[in-house]
């Protein structure tokens, strides 16, 4: 398998072909992100009902929080794997319906690569925040034992502490490595998704993909963070003064219209989302007949 660099301009031509992608196919798209979403919410929604009717204790509410949590490793992997495939059949013309993101279930082998590739990511992820947060301890223990007791006894219109010295470096570092390792974990389920690909081999691609084009992550990611907080932003004080409004006259009616705009917000985001690394995919790890011409100039 070999990994590919890419500009540093490419990712916004992936963020193009992602939108063209989402336009040119909207229902069938916007239809498999709306299933992959209900496919999401329903162990949350099944662990609420399970609550409901149980009336469980603290200790056996956190046993079924736990449960629940486990069964998303192997529920919701296939179905990402799925929607990729669903994806690839729209770029190649080939016909597919939205319920088709749970196709992987019948492929015994890929749904397992899938889950294999999705722990190897949580495991990274979770050893990555044990080191950072030991580094941070190992520089600055007892400021940061005083940062965080300061931050809990805080009251309401205090200012807030300062931060330690060493703890903003050290959020930037862990910032730049999750970056990493959430671009590698899709790479990584696409490429088992749509190639015959092990799970480790396919993670280690991935990352490889990852820390190479680096730069044009950051370049990607630093601005279009700060356009979906101003977006988030703006849409949160519309959403919160059409509420304030509604709530006046109805309570009920004002989450009957709120509700599907948010819906609809999460369905964009879903739909282009995976377009998005589909294309990454496709220039990065995909067949060979992907590679991206090399230019003379580079933004």
């Amino acid at each position: 398998m070999t990994e590919r660099s890419v500009s540093l301009a490419t990712p916004y031509r992936w963020l193009n072909e992602a939108v063209a992608m989402c336009r040119a196919h909207p229902r069938l798209l916007f239809g498999a992100a709306a299933v992959m979403l209900g496919a999401a919410l329903l162990p949350s929604l099944l662990q609420l009902v399970l609550v409901a009717l149980l009336k469980p204790s603290a200790t056996v509410s956190v046993a079924i929080q736990v449960l629940f949590v486990i069964l998303g490793l192997f529920w919701m992997p296939p179905i990402t794997g799925g929607f990729y495939r669903v994806v690839h059949a729209v770029h190649e013309g080939r016909a597919v319906q939205p319920f088709d993101v749970f196709a992987v279930f019948g492929d015994a082998a890929a749904a397992l690569r899938l889950i294999v590739t999705n722990l190897i990511f949580v495991v990274v992820t979770i050893a990555l925040l044990a080191l950072m947060f030991g580094l941070a301890f190992a520089f600055a223990g007892q400021a940061l034992i005083d940062f965080f007791l300061s931050f809990s006894a805080l009251k309401q219109g205090a200012s807030l502490p300062s931060l330690p010295g060493v703890l903003l470096p050290l959020i930037i570092v862990l910032a730049i490595v999750m970056i990493v390792v959430s671009t590698a974990q899709q790479l990584a389920a696409a490429q088992v998704a749509l190639s015959e690909r092990s799970a480790a081999a396919a993670a280690g691609d991935a990352l490889k993909v990852a820390v190479r084009n680096i730069g044009a992550w950051l370049l990607f990611y630093l601005p279009i963070s700060l356009i979906a907080m101003v977006v988030i932003v703006v849409f949160g004080l519309v959403v919160g003064l059409v509420f304030g409004l509604l709530s006046a006259l109805s309570p009920v009616l004002a989450g009957l219209l709120i509700a599907p705009l948010a819906l609809a917000l999460a369905l964009v985001l879903y739909a282009l989302v995976f377009c998005f690394y589909y294309q990454a995919w496709r220039d990065t790890l995909g067949p060979a007949g992907n590679i991206e011409p090399e230019h003379q100039i580079e933004a």
